[in-house]
């Protein structure tokens, strides 16, 4: 097993909200070092969607995922921070050593890092999407089944049925307008979306005009192709009626099922099955000196988006800061 140094404020996760952290803890003149399970920066914004537009994040009416997180990592790295990817955290410990209670976790490599204070911000933790409930579906992956649409310029020109009710859904079917075959084929077991409604209103309108083909309640039922999918099988759920689609790319983006993995196991509180109990005015966690921020932080109201956890982040990161130099929180805000 190696041993890293102590740092001041240990970051779990190098999405934009870790990365937030990591500035807001720099910015404060703490050491810093990210810990990444996956092999990038960028978190599941870099994994899984790098060439979809975000829309709700501040000071930007539009940016890329990929672009985001370049920005965010122009950020949150410029005062040195460690970046430590591919190691996944398993062993959560406190420690004593010359005479000073540190926080230990050991990754699947190894390594045992050291750090005054820790900064959660895994996201979701660990994800897979979710399957269509059709046979032999796995069989199809990578020859046409897609769950996630990571370079646009793989779907030119091909036959897109979308299956999805939700924001992603949506944000394809309107995102590769100038990429596929047209009309894209947009599937919804249900008549209503969840998606916003200014993304749906954009899709009927789309549809209108013929550059979307819009079936709701409809499921796929089947996958169909010589080595590759060619077609897709769509019961219309209300009428029970099966038609036959041509298809060259079926991309379902059905969610996620998500959980802890290790983090479950840490002893800290958990607000339900995939969030961690913090407190809204500091974003600690049960564990002393341990935070957390971004969508595994939870609490009453709590709101899943990015600007929010940039802002837990902030008030995490401060707080870090504060406890190990026992002084009252404040910010020191960056203007001149």
């Amino acid at each position: 097993m190696s041993e890293r140094g102590v740092v001041d404020v240990m970051i779990l996760g190098a999405g934009p909200v870790g990365l937030s952290a990591a500035y807001y803890a720099g910015h404060r003149d703490a050491s810093v070092r990210i810990v990444e399970s996956l092999e990038q920066i960028g978190g599941q914004v870099a994994a899984t969607y790098p060439e979809k537009h975000v829309y709700d994040v501040a000071g930007h009416p539009k940016i890329l995922g990929q672009k985001l997180v370049e920005l965010c990592a122009d950020q949150g790295l410029q005062y040195g921070a460690e970046v430590c990817l591919g190691e996944e955290a398993k062993l959560y410990e406190r420690v004593s050593q010359d005479g000073e209670e540190l926080i230990a976790l050991t990754t699947d490599k190894g390594s045992r890092h050291l750090a005054r204070t820790l900064i959660i911000t895994a996201g979701h933790g660990a994800f897979e999407p979710r399957k269509l409930g059709v046979e032999d579906v796995d069989a199809w992956e990578g020859r046409g089944l897609h769950y996630f649409v990571r370079e646009k310029a793989q779907l030119a020109g091909k036959r897109c049925v979308i299956v999805g009710g939700g924001d992603s859904a949506l944000d394809w079917t309107l995102g590769l307008q100038d990429t596929a075959a047209l009309p894209i084929t947009l599937v919804h077991r249900r008549d209503r979306f969840r998606a916003l409604e200014t993304s749906v209103s954009e899709a009927r309108k789309l549809e209108q005009e013929g550059a979307v083909r819009i079936l709701t309640p409809h499921e796929i039922r089947g996958i169909h192709g010589n080595g590759r999918v060619e077609a897709v099988t769509i019961e219309n759920t209300a009428s029970g009626e099966l038609e036959e689609h041509p298809c060259d790319a079926l991309i379902t983006l059905l969610g996620f099922v998500s959980h802890l993995g290790a983090i479950a196991e840490w002893n800290i509180e958990l607000e339900g099955k995939r969030q961690i109990r913090v407190d809204p005015k500091t974003c600690e966690t049960s564990e002393p000196r341990v935070f957390a921020a971004g969508d595994v932080a939870g609490y009453d109201g709590k709101i899943t988006l990015i600007t929010i956890g940039m802002g837990e982040a902030a008030i995490a990161a401060n707080n870090a800061v504060a406890q190990i130099r026992g002084e009252k929180v404040q910010p020191k805000y960056s203007t001149d």
